[in-house]
């Protein structure tokens, strides 16, 4: 890899990683607040540019994957939680939101390593 290269990978990496903490600080007040459109809203366009950043980042795409797949669950899940006759437990919505947070924070720590030179 030439040093714009590892330059640019290392950019990429710390954008990610930034981008991560925005999120799940939105996306826990999300849980919190469910149905608050303009939040939602806010949180789906963080995940989007998260995605952008990791479409040029190929190593984090298993993490990247598994992250957008929880994010798909604990939206379900919060939906879910606001319809008639659904039983979902606030226990049920916690466990939901700390694996999503294993996932951020996976993809978190991915991130970090590749934005250490020395790696």
């Amino acid at each position: 890899m030439t040093g714009s290269e590892c330059q640019a990978t290392q950019a990429a990496a710390l954008e990610v990683e930034a981008a991560l903490e925005a999120y799940e600080t939105h996306v826990r007040r999300l849980v919190h607040t469910w149905l608050d459109m303009d939040l939602y809203r806010h949180v789906s366009a963080e995940i989007d540019e998260i995605r952008s950043f990791c479409m040029l980042l190929p190593e984090l795409s298993i993490p990247w994957v598994a992250l957008l797949v929880s994010h798909a669950e604990l939206v379900h899940c919060l939906w879910r939680s606001d319809q008639p006759g659904q039983r979902v437990t606030q226990r049920d919505l916690q466990s939901r939101l700390e694996d999503h947070v294993q996932c951020i924070r996976r993809l978190a720590e991915s991130s970090r390593r590749l934005a250490d030179p020395r790696s």
